[in-house]
C-alpha cells in the first residue's frame, strides 16, 4: 500500500536527504530528493508527489516560498515542513500558508518522521473520500 505514495525531500544537506530517502524506500515509500527550490518544484510539476518534506532554510529562496508555490499548483500535495532552527513565526507562516506539519531536526527518529507522513497520508485520503462522495 506504501509504494503507491510518492514523498519528495527537499533538503541542501544532501547526506540528510539520501538517508531519509533509504529509511523511506525501507518503509515501502518510493522517494525522491531535490538539493533546491529550482529542482524541487520542476519535479512536483513533472510528477505527482503526495507529500513533500521541505526544509525550511533552503539557500536560494526560503522553503516557505516552495510551499505557496507547491500548494498554487497542487493543493492536495502535503507538504511538511522541517527545520534546525525554528520560530513561533516561521511555524505560524508555514501553517497559514499550508503546511500540513512542522517537524524540527534533528529527527528524533526515522520513526517519528514515518509516524508524520504516515498522519498526513491519512489526512490525503480523508480528502480524497469527501471529494469523491460531493462528485457522486
Amino acid at each position: 500500500m506504501k509504494e503507491k505514495y510518492k514523498v519528495l525531500i527537499v533538503d541542501n544537506e544532501a547526506d540528510e536527504a539520501l538517508t531519509l530517502k533509504k529509511h523511506l524506500e525501507l518503509e515501502g515509500y518510493t522517494a525522491d530528493t531535490a538539493k533546491s527550490v529550482a529542482e524541487a518544484f520542476f519535479k512536483v510539476k513533472k510528477e505527482k508527489y503526495h507529500i513533500v518534506l521541505a526544509d525550511i532554510a533552503i539557500p536560494e529562496i526560503d522553503g516557505i516560498q516552495l510551499l505557496r508555490e507547491i500548494k498554487e499548483y497542487d493543493a492536495m500535495t502535503q507538504v511538511i515542513m522541517m527545520t534546525g532552527n525554528s520560530t513561533m513565526d516561521k511555524i505560524l507562516t508555514s501553517l497559514e500558508f499550508g503546511a500540513n506539519d512542522y517537524i524540527l531536526k534533528p529527527f528524533k527518529s526515522v520513526e517519528y518522521v514515518v509516524t508524520v507522513i504516515e498522519y498526513s497520508l491519512q489526512k490525503l485520503e480523508r480528502w480524497r473520500e469527501s471529494i469523491i462522495e460531493l462528485i457522486k
